[in-house]
């Protein structure tokens, strides 16, 4: 819960709206949905701890792509929100002293 607290407060310190988070249906879950102007935005987090290796972002690989546009098409059938544009963003959480972010806009 700590990566997509800190994930959340990022977006909205970017000026984003989170409109869900953790929105669950039988196909799969979305971590963050939120606003950015008109634009809806899918928002996947990752977090791992400081000794990982590599970037966190690395584990939305195409088979994880494939599952997250599946929750979004359900998403935007069953919610049938009022928007003009959507997109996939990635956010990197390095857990640690002090929490590091990274967020890749339209990841995929």
């Amino acid at each position: 819960m700590v990566g997509e607290d800190s994930a959340a407060g990022m977006l909205e310190r970017k000026g984003m709206n989170v409109l869900a988070r953790n929105w669950r249906c039988k196909v799969g879950e979305l971590d963050l949905i939120v606003m950015d102007g008109p634009t809806i935005v899918f928002v996947e987090v990752k977090c791992r701890s400081r000794d990982w290796l590599y970037d966190p972002s690395l584990a939305v690989d195409q088979r994880k792509q494939v599952r997250l546009r599946r929750v979004a098409d359900a998403f935007i059938s069953m919610e049938r929100p009022k928007f003009t544009d959507c997109r996939f963003d990635v956010v990197s959480v390095v857990a640690g002293r002090p929490v590091t972010l990274s967020h890749l806009v339209n990841a995929f």
